[in-house]
């Protein structure tokens, strides 16, 4: 037992480096390493198995430098699973997830950990960073098995939408062409059921021509799909190719442009007037003027500068102004302007541990009131573990945090004290 727990102590130095990328690779290796240790030495014995479980757990679930391990695990597997990620051959990539999948099953709050990977999943889908399909379906897979179809319904949920967008996008092109209709741009539409993904906040931005024209086809063409669904657009998401042309040194050069939905409607602007103040760009899209600031940076002061902003500055003001930069140019023709941050951002992380607090919520009522319904009384300390027990699967419930929702289903009349006994909580049906 002791080897097992000293072996656990060595992965601290580890968690002082800045990429905590390294901090999760020596965890799986000193998982590796005492497993083949309980195997080989010790034959499976199950004292040893027993002592290797309770090791990991004790430091598996010590947050470093304000981090989880739930949230460190999650960036690793976004780290493996994306495009710009580790190079991994189907086998070895296999092998690895089988591992974070194994050192995941010592966490205590593993809601913490399905709730950032849900996040990341949303941004690997959605902005195309996705390396296979077939790897995230394993590492979904992987997740189910271990905690139940419940854990994973979301994740699976994601997965589905993107390929049910393909066969609406297919059918969408159909329709068009049986209504002899034609849009002026390329439209791509990504059908997503709000129950799956992440919250995502709705804009009323004002859309040039171009796009309103799209929206519509494919409103009336979904519309007439189905009548129990409600479209409702999320702009921060999308993405646009925008044809720009340029003139350096006199010569006209075109660019083809990949940039966000906001940037595409900030640029599009510039082909009815040649100059706007920032005020002006925010009262023609109705962008909230933080985001919008943003957006402008992004494009006066970012890496490619299609855009000229007077006073030229790093903060952006009402009343500064912003004109095409027709000087601009670059060696390549399409140009990717940084848009959509694919990390979490510290705004996400904040708001995905306020979710989980949330849901938790939901989680130990829902419990509570299975526990009650069936034993119509109960008295606290009873109730208390029952509940415990039952949330364990997927985080520690706080005892206070349950009297807390006792307290509240009491207020609601789900429950009632007994009048004898005020310890006993009675089911109100």
């Amino acid at each position: 037992a002791d080897g097992a727990g000293g072996g656990g102590g060595s992965a601290a130095p580890a968690a002082g480096a800045a990429d905590m990328t390294a901090y999760v690779q020596e965890l799986l290796d000193i998982h590796d390493k005492y497993q083949e240790l309980v195997k080989e030495c010790f034959g499976q014995n199950a004292i040893f198995q027993k002592a290797m479980k309770e090791a990991f757990e004790m430091f598996v679930n010590k947050d470093i430098h304000k981090m989880t391990t739930a949230e460190m695990l999650s960036n690793f597997c976004d780290n493996l699973l994306k495009k710009s990620g580790e190079r991994l051959d189907d086998q070895q990539l296999e092998d690895k997830l089988e591992k974070v999948v194994k050192l995941f099953s010592y966490l205590t709050d593993k809601d913490i950990f399905a709730e950032f990977y849900k996040k990341q999943l949303a941004k690997r889908l959605l902005l195309q960073r996705s390396a296979s399909d077939d790897a995230e379906r394993a590492m979904i897979a992987k997740l189910k098995l271990k905690c139940g179809a419940q854990f994973t319904s979301k994740l699976e949920g994601m997965v589905t939408d993107m390929n049910l967008s393909s066969d609406i996008q297919t059918a969408f092109s159909e329709w068009m062409e049986e209504k002899a209709k034609r849009l002026d741009t390329d439209l791509t539409v990504q059908v997503l059921t709000t129950g799956f993904w992440p919250t995502y906040k709705s804009d009323e931005l004002n859309l040039p021509s171009e796009m309103v024209e799209c929206v519509q086809a494919f409103k009336e063409f979904y519309d007439g799909r189905t009548s129990h669904r409600r479209l409702r657009w999320v702009h921060s998401l999308g993405s646009a190719q925008v044809l720009g042309t340029f003139l350096p040194g006199g010569k006209e050069k075109k660019h083809d442009l990949m940039v966000s939905t906001y940037q595409a409607c900030i640029l599009l602007l510039f082909n009815t007037q040649t100059k706007y103040t920032c005020e002006e760009i925010q009262k023609a899209l109705n962008l909230p003027a933080d985001e919008l600031k943003r957006y402008m940076l992004s494009l006066s002061v970012g890496k490619y500068r299609l855009l000229l902003k007077s006073p030229v500055s790093k903060e952006v003001n009402d009343a500064d102004t912003f004109s095409v930069n027709l000087e601009f140019t670059d060696r390549a023709r399409r140009i990717k302007v940084p848009m959509l941050t694919a990390k979490v951002t510290q705004e996400e992380k904040e708001t995905t541990r306020q979710t989980v607090d949330e849901d938790r919520k939901h989680a130990i009522e829902a419990a509570i009131v299975r526990i009650m319904k069936t034993r119509k009384s109960l008295d606290h300390q009873r109730l208390v573990l029952e509940a415990s027990q039952q949330l364990m699967r997927h985080f520690k419930p706080d005892p206070k945090q349950i009297k807390k929702r006792i307290e509240d289903l009491i207020a609601r009349e789900y429950l009632e004290r007994d009048a004898g006994k005020s310890n006993v909580y009675k089911y109100l049906a």
